[in-house]
């Protein structure tokens, strides 16, 4: 069925002038236009005139209220080119008790945000359409909006509803908030850093990823519609239940080193579920395969693996994976690449005791420092010489020990000897001399 076409209002105020005319004779006579009609009224202002294409509002004004702005969306009109924005305090709860009405900004598209919005004043929004012929539409229906920077109450009566192998189930109350949220931290300590354990919709929440046997402080706060997270509830204490099917938790990484040939691996491991033995794993990706037993390097009962890599094997990535007592197996930990260093020389020692006696010079030094990545002392080699400013070049005897102690034999009484001592590595690498010293063996 046709639809008859709409009717501008000035058009229906045209019609009903003829009619008038027509008179009970029937003849027709045009009224003639008033002052008012012609020029009291600007067409921009006047969303009635007849050639106004914008003659109905933008529809559907919505406004989102963040924390941060209020943002305004509307439907876009065709014959549109640009919008207006206006702004009211509201001072009621009805939608005529707001303040005066300013323009805010006047924009191309259908959207607006407002980011001079005072915090937590609520603001009543309206808009119009314009177009480049200068008409205008009528403004939409109100609507209100308001930057919430007011956190919710706090959730209440947190309490902890069950404790065992399958995690810590925790409940509470609203607290009457306009929570739409609710997140739950955990601690390892009061003063450790929050740990966000899941968001929930309802009151209860189950922490299934907690480490068994660890005692964690839980908390719970509220979000509002817009983000505000409330302040915390109350503190409580529980603890995932160790059982023979816990899974350990998995070793965090430390020290690592490849120095020379000698890497050096460290890690620590929660105690709480007992660990019988430590898995080292290996590849040139990160990160490290432990599915594929090929990756397998070694296994130990300590949290330190030292190994030998030779020069074609410095590049890869090594992670650790835990096995409990019950043969429950960890997930791997971070997979690490050391950083290739030249191997070094020993630190130099020096000597704590010189004594000369019949024939004979008696030794002792101490057993020089390493670190995590060094190689490990293995001997010494002590230089003798009848005179001062000894060398390893110019020295005229040397003598190489296991010990810290050496005594030499077969000196000639009355001489003045001159000694220094050298500390030698795994590698084989010989560290600098020892202060010199002398001693003068009796006859």
């Amino acid at each position: 069925m046709s639809q008859l076409p709409r009717l501008r209002p000035a058009a229906v105020a045209s019609a009903a002038a003829v009619v008038l005319a027509l008179g009970i004779s029937g003849t027709a006579h045009a009224a003639a236009p008033t002052a008012a009609a012609g020029s009291a009224q600007r067409v921009g202002d006047d969303p009635d005139q007849p050639d106004n294409p914008l003659y109905d509002a933008p529809e559907s004004l919505h406004a989102a209220s963040g924390r941060e702005s209020v943002s305004l969306s509307w439907g876009s009109l065709s014959a549109a080119t640009a919008y207006e924005v206006y702004r009211a305090e509201a001072e009621g709860t009805e939608p005529d008790e707001v303040g005066t009405y300013k323009r805010l900004a006047t924009v191309p598209e259908s959207t607006y945000v407002d980011l001079d919005a005072d915090p937590d004043v609520e603001y009543a929004y309206k808009v119009r359409a314009l177009d480049d012929a200068g008409h205008v539409s009528p403004y939409t229906d109100p609507v209100r909006g308001t930057r919430d920077t007011v956190a919710p109450l706090s959730p209440q009566d947190l309490t902890v509803a069950r404790e065992d192998e399958r995690g810590v189930t925790l409940t509470w109350r609203s607290g009457n908030s306009d929570s739409v949220k609710y997140v739950l931290y955990r601690y390892t300590s009061p003063n450790s850093p929050a740990t966000k354990v899941g968001s929930t919709t309802s009151l209860t929440l189950r922490d299934t990823k907690g480490d068994p046997g660890l005692m964690y402080t839980y908390e719970v706060r509220g979000v509002d519609a817009v983000g505000n997270e409330s302040r915390g509830s109350n503190w409580v204490t529980a603890t995932k239940t160790v059982t023979d099917t816990s899974v350990p938790a998995a070793p965090r990484m430390g020290n690592h080193q490849l120095v020379g040939k000698r890497l050096t691996l460290e890690w620590s491991q929660s105690s709480y579920v007992p660990i019988s033995s430590y898995t080292v794993y290996r590849s040139k990706t990160s990160p490290v395969d432990i599915t594929d037993p090929a990756n397998r390097v070694a296994t130990t009962t300590r949290t330190q693996y030292i190994g030998t890599v030779g020069e074609d094997e410095r590049d890869y990535y090594y992670a650790v994976v835990a096995t409990s007592t019950h043969d429950v197996s960890s997930a791997a930990s971070a997979s690490v690449k050391p950083a290739y260093e030249e191997p070094r020389p020993p630190y130099a020692t020096q000597f704590y005791k010189v004594t000369p006696g019949a024939g004979s010079v008696s030794l002792s030094w101490y057993a020089p420092p390493y670190g995590s990545g060094d190689a490990p002392v293995t001997g010494y080699r002590v230089y003798r010489s009848t005179k001062p400013g000894i060398t390893k070049e110019n020295a005229e005897f040397s003598h190489d020990t296991s010990s810290e102690d050496y005594v030499d034999r077969g000196l000639t009484g009355g001489t003045t000897y001159y000694y220094a001592v050298t500390a030698i590595n795994e590698d084989g690498l010989e560290s600098a001399l020892s202060p010199e010293v002398s001693a003068t063996p009796t006859g």
